[in-house]
């Protein structure tokens, strides 16, 4: 089957590790699906493996995006997902409200939200070939060329070598999944009484924003920027300094005008 001969009303629904180790999550998605009234047309578990990722998100598989690349692939992989191809109008829409309220109640962060889905019209038709075609048949996939449209990572972050950077974002991983997200977060800076707090919502690709706190935090390791950008989407904020008013506002000052959400609060009331 050809990505021009896949039928526009199909879509896909890949319920992740995460919500497919979690009952409750399984049975929201169960509920959401009845309600949607879209019809299966296949449903089946199966274990990811590396390229079965970048088969479905191509734009990752490039050099812009290494570290959401390689925390995509460690998450994606770490247990079995479920499939689900569905079927019915207004399918895109319908999977989309299916994966927001599902990721509304169960999801912690990009790297942990429970459910894919395809939006964009050249990702749907590959998508429905991968997962009702390719990985059930065995038939070849090609992958459809995707290099983003989003500015990557770029300034300190993109001067270390990609081994290493590779290699941190896998032992934060490793922490996060042994030990808990908490376990994973660098320790929070201390010794003044104002906090530059980064806020989750950035409107940039993760490895941009990863990269401009990287550039503000000359001090910072590749892991502690990992994790201060993950842990602000998990615990909705992250302090990436803290000293005195004054060094917190033009930090925060900083990056806001980059783009990213960011508050300076007294320490007193964290």
């Amino acid at each position: 089957m050809s990505h021009q001969a896949v039928p526009g009303e199909l879509s896909v629904l890949v319920v992740k590790p995460d919500g497919y180790r979690s009952p409750e999550a399984r049975e929201y998605v169960d509920v959401l699906l009845e309600a949607s009234r879209l019809s299966v047309e296949l449903r089946y578990e199966v274990c990811l493996e590396d390229e079965d990722v970048m088969d479905t998100w191509p734009k990752f598989a490039g050099p812009k995006y290494p570290i959401t690349a390689e925390l995509l692939k460690l998450y994606l992989t770490s247990g079995p997902c479920e499939v689900v191809v569905v079927r019915g109008s207004d399918v895109v829409g319908r999977c989309v409200e299916v994966r927001s309220k599902v990721r509304a109640r169960f999801g912690t962060s990009a790297f942990a939200n429970c459910v894919h889905t395809p939006t964009e019209p050249h990702e749907i038709a590959p998508n429905v070939e991968k997962y009702l075609v390719s990985l059930p048949t065995g038939r070849p996939f090609v992958r459809h060329r995707d290099e983003g449209t989003t500015e990557g990572i770029t300034g300190r972050l993109a001067a270390v070598p990609r081994s290493e950077l590779l290699g941190e974002a896998r032992a934060f991983w490793r922490i996060a999944q042994d030990d808990g997200w908490r376990a994973a977060w660098r320790p929070r800076p201390a010794g003044g009484a104002f906090d530059a707090c980064l806020l989750p919502g950035d409107p940039h690709s993760v490895d941009h924003g990863m990269s401009l706190i990287a550039d503000a935090l000359p001090g910072a390791t590749p892991r502690q920027v990992i994790s201060a950008y993950v842990e602000a989407e998990v615990e909705g904020w992250s302090c990436l300094l803290n000293g005195t008013e004054t060094q917190a506002r033009d930090l925060a000052g900083l990056l806001a005008a980059q783009g990213l959400y960011t508050e300076v609060r007294p320490r007193a009331a964290v």
